[in-house]
């Protein structure tokens, strides 16, 4: 699938740079600054990990609606959605876990703790108000704690500023989708605001495999509302607080099981040839209401030679299950939430070097229960101390050394640390960077104490990551190609034993591989970008190939500016075949995941300043395909809306 898909990307790119030879050499690119490498503002050029940073501008091109449709483009990262707009979506990096990613908003932590990886679950997060999003590829447990073996995604909202502006957006289409989109940003004086809100609605397709004989549309409904303000008492003081709130609502399907009383199936027998498989559940459906919250101060000394930033962030998840004819455990209740301080100082002691000392304090809890059992509530403390020191040699070598202890009251101390080194060779547009990190994950609160599942005798994951690679560019930049050999080692993984069902600590697993990309602008209207991931992962226990990560992956983008006015978009999509999750006891035999290729296509139109049109249309050839083992995906789907702004 990969190789059939890459030949015509590469005679498109043999063409892109021919053209780009003859075009483009006065554009001057502006300067990128991202946030997320160092947890301070830095040149994207300085940084020697892996960064991918996605635009506002980039999510308006694609038309996409939630964020997991926006990372799909990214090297490195694999997207897992089971069954379609609503369903639980997953993001693995680099071979890394679910749970292994760790996923902020506005500096918020949003992964689950109620979760059973510790996985944030991406169904109900749509695209709506975001200036960025920033993907920092590799181990990061020294910057971010916890969480963040596999690398950091940090979504970053807009800030008001200027004249006050308003708008409304409308859209509707296949699977009876309808949505709308409200917002409201400006300043006043020393005081900005941002706010959205908006509201989803979809008939929706039946999440388990129509071709396998399921039916049901499983429905889905969404609320967002999003707020952001900042007050700048004065030059050297600001202080600020946003919020996010979710709620969504989604039909469900699920695995059936033998009755051994009646010896009949439920909800229904398993489709002949895939034992595996879910099915049609009627009236099964998941209410999740996500909360996430910050204040900050962030506070200048001495003329600026200190930086400190004061946090409080708060996260609550609660996700209902209701399903009135099924069996009890599966009308059930889990609720993670989430309070972090954050103490972070930046002291600038040359132009050339920083050094930053933080202190953070966590408390996670974990609060479930289903129909006939007692509620049950389970905790945990982190605290972290971390050091990093920046500096720079010769305007060419950029260098970055962190360290972090940790102390969590059920897995004990843990230190880890990494180096991250870019140096610039301007006088032939070359960029080599290189990273080295080790990383820690600790048990989550349902691997530990769950019933039936939890283990009080796990281990911290561990892991060492490295990574070493290049980005080399041409003709003012017109012409930028790289790629990046990774190999991460994680030890002490936790996985659920297939017999017993119990959380248990497995020896080892690999992950490497290489990420290479393309992007050429021949004309000022044209981009083209391409490229391709090789993800190499094996389960050291057992020698298999770790399950929903894809040994090869690959991406291809043409956005065309047709006028001033006009813009298209196509995006192909091409992912290798992987293993899936098994759902037949014992859960030793994993089931194949075929590959797929397919593509979007977006276009916007600007009526006038204040009146833009846009339509995009999914899976352009409709393709049958699945990301989850059993779970459908979309077949060919046009939506079409407006814009009214002020």
């Amino acid at each position: 699938m990969v190789i059939g898909f890459t030949k015509p990307v590469s005679y498109l790119l043999l063409l892109a740079i021919s053209a780009g030879a003859q075009a483009g050499e006065d554009t001057v690119p502006l300067e990128t600054m991202v946030i997320t490498a160092n947890r301070t503002e830095t040149k994207e050029k300085e940084v020697g990990s892996s960064l991918t940073v996605i635009s506002a501008d980039e999510i308006q091109k694609r038309q996409v609606l939630t964020v997991t449709d926006a990372l799909r483009l990214v090297p490195g990262l694999d997207i897992v959605n089971s069954g379609g707009l609503g369903r639980q979506a997953n993001v693995y990096t680099r071979g890394a876990g679910s749970g292994q990613t760790l996923v902020l908003i506005d500096m918020v932590e949003m992964n689950d703790p109620s979760d059973p990886n510790g996985a944030f679950d991406f169904a109900n997060l749509m695209a709506d108000n975001i200036e960025r999003i920033e993907v920092l590829r590799g181990g990061e447990s020294s910057l971010y704690g916890s969480d963040a073996i596999g690398g950091v995604i940090n979504i970053i909202t807009k800030k008001g500023k200027g004249g006050p502006k308003f708008s409304l957006s409308g859209q509707g289409g296949s699977y009876n989708t309808f949505k709308t989109v409200g917002t409201a940003s400006g300043q006043v004086k020393d005081v900005n605001y941002a706010l959205s809100t908006s509201e989803t609605q979809s008939h929706g397709f039946s999440a388990a495999e129509t071709l396998w004989g399921n039916s049901e549309r499983d429905s889905y409904q969404n609320t967002t509302v999003d707020g952001r303000v900042g007050w700048d008492v004065n030059k050297d003081l600001d202080v600020g607080a946003s919020v996010r709130y979710n709620n969504g609502k989604t039909g469900l399907d699920t695995f059936p099981y033998q009755d051994y009383t009646t010896g009949e199936w439920v909800p229904s027998q398993p489709p002949t040839g895939h034992p595996d498989a879910p099915v049609d559940a009627l009236g099964y459906f998941q209410t999740t209401s996500e909360v996430y919250t910050r204040g900050f101060s962030h506070l200048k000394l001495f003329d600026s030679f200190w930086e400190q930033t004061f946090a409080v962030a708060y996260s609550n998840t609660n996700r209902q299950y209701s399903y009135p004819t099924g069996p009890s455990y599966l009308n059930s209740f889990y609720t993670g939430t989430k309070i972090k301080g954050d103490w972070q100082n930046v002291l600038h002691l040359t132009s050339k070097n920083d050094l930053m000392l933080g202190v953070e304090d966590e408390e996670d809890t974990l609060n479930s229960g289903s129909e006939g059992n007692s509620d049950a509530n389970y905790s945990y403390n982190t605290q972290g101390y971390y050091l990093t020191d920046r500096f720079t040699l010769f305007d060419r070598s950029f260098t970055t050394a962190s360290v972090r202890y940790t102390d969590n009251t059920r897995s004990g101390s843990l230190a880890t640390y990494s180096v991250t080194e870019a140096v610039l060779i301007d006088e032939i547009g070359m960029k080599l960077k290189a990273n080295y990190g080790t990383g820690f994950k600790v048990p989550t609160l349902f691997e530990v104490y769950a019933p039936t599942y939890g283990n009080p005798n796990l281990v911290a994951e561990t892991s060492n990551n490295w990574d070493v690679g290049f980005e080399q560019g041409f003709f003012e930049k017109t012409i930028q190609f790289g790629a990046t050999y990774f190999n991460n080692h994680f030890n002490n993984l936790i996985q659920p034993n297939p017999e017993t069902y119990v959380s248990e600590n497995i020896s080892a697993a690999t992950a490497e591989g290489a990420e290479t990309f393309i992007q050429v602008q021949p004309f000022d209207v044209l981009t083209l970008r391409a490229n391709y991931t090789y993800d190499y992962t094996r389960n050291l226990d057992t020698n298999t190939q770790l399950v929903y990560r894809p040994q090869n992956k690959a991406n291809f983008e043409a956005n065309y500016q047709l006028t001033p006015k006009a813009n298209i978009n196509l995006v192909v999509i091409a992912v290798g075949e992987k293993p899936g999750v098994s759902n037949t006891y014992p859960y030793t035999d994993n089931p194949s995941v075929p590959g797929y290729a397919i593509a979007n296509l977006a276009g916007s139109y600007n009526v006038t300043s204040n009146v833009k049109l846009f339509s995009r249309i999914d899976n352009l050839f409709n393709k049958n395909y699945q990301e989850a083992y059993g779970f459908g995906a979309s077949g060919l789907a046009g939506f079409g809306g407006v814009t009214l702004s002020y």
